[in-house]
């Protein structure tokens, strides 16, 4: 899978996301959302995977701040295990199409991609569920 197109790398675009999404969090981490709204399809490509057949319209990046990790080692580390586990998580087609970035809060250098993984699934299924609620009323 190449992962270059769910980058989100745009200064402007981040912004855009820290400005309008949706924030959510737990001990860990703190998630923006932003969603992407339903347009009709004007001939855009969507992020295709060819190996995979993965049509999803989504990017992300990961902000791990000096302040809460001071080792550029460790950050490193960090934004390699929470790529990976986003990775499983675009696998697994349990991803939205839109925006998000993720900033860790804590050290979870030691912790495994797995782990990881779970707790991201977790925050957004716990997003998702509030996007539903708030859609019915």
């Amino acid at each position: 899978m190449r992962f270059k197109r769910f980058k989100l790398r745009k200064r402007k675009d981040i912004q855009r996301v820290f400005n309008e999404g949706d924030s959510i969090s737990n001990e860990n981490f703190s998630i923006k959302i932003l969603l992407k709204k339903p347009e009709k399809e004007k001939g855009e490509e969507k992020n295709i995977d060819a190996k995979n057949e993965l049509k999803i319209d989504f990017r992300f990046t990961v902000i791990v701040p000096k302040k809460a990790v001071k080792l550029a080692v460790r950050r490193n580390r960090i934004k390699r295990i929470v790529r990976e586990a986003i990775r499983f998580l675009i696998k697994e087609n349990k991803m939205f199409e839109g925006d998000m970035v993720i900033i860790v809060k804590n050290d979870i250098s030691s912790l495994k991609s797995y782990n990881v993984k779970t707790e991201i699934e977790k925050i957004l299924q716990k997003y998702m569920n509030n996007e539903l609620q708030e859609d019915t009323q």
